[in-house]
């Protein structure tokens, strides 16, 4: 089934409820990674709540942040992949796009995760192939978003 389908009733259900998902961020509640981006300083990315169903094949895990990172500061919850170790982005292949608005590969979290296209920047250090697949994520364009990597 059509991913971006998928994600369109979690737009509409952010455009419709009165929950504050931005306060709850980051959590996770049942098999839903929730989180909230305050701001963008590399694209792909836009503002405010983001809802991703792990799905079968993932686990939502919050993960703390890296302090002494600049890019990867931020607690996230994370659709971990089943299955997959600790990983090293400097030593790990290129994440990969499902051409679909998600990407999964090692993250700048250091676990195998999965992610909409359209927040890209906030979890991978490469997200080229994401340009141009950035369907709908509830997220308001950070003004960054679009072909525009920034952290490659």
């Amino acid at each position: 089934m059509n991913r971006a389908l998928l994600l369109a009733p979690l737009f509409l259900l952010l455009s419709c409820s009165d929950r504050d998902y931005c306060a709850e961020a980051p959590s996770c509640d049942k098999d839903q990674a929730i989180n909230c981006e305050p701001s963008c300083t590399v694209g792909p990315c836009s503002t405010g709540p983001h809802l991703l169903e792990c799905g079968d094949s993932a686990t939502c895990t919050v993960v703390v942040g890296d302090t002494s990172s600049p890019r990867f500061f931020r607690s996230r919850a994370l659709c971990v992949e089943d299955g997959s170790a600790s990983c090293d982005p400097s030593t790990a292949g290129a994440p990969v796009c499902d051409g679909q608005g998600l990407i999964t590969g090692c993250s700048g979290y250091n676990r195998v995760i999965r992610a909409p296209c359209g927040q890209a920047a906030l979890y991978f250090t490469s997200s080229a192939c994401c340009r141009n697949t950035s369907p709908p994520d509830g997220g308001t364009d950070g003004g960054t978003g679009g072909s525009t990597d920034g952290g490659r």
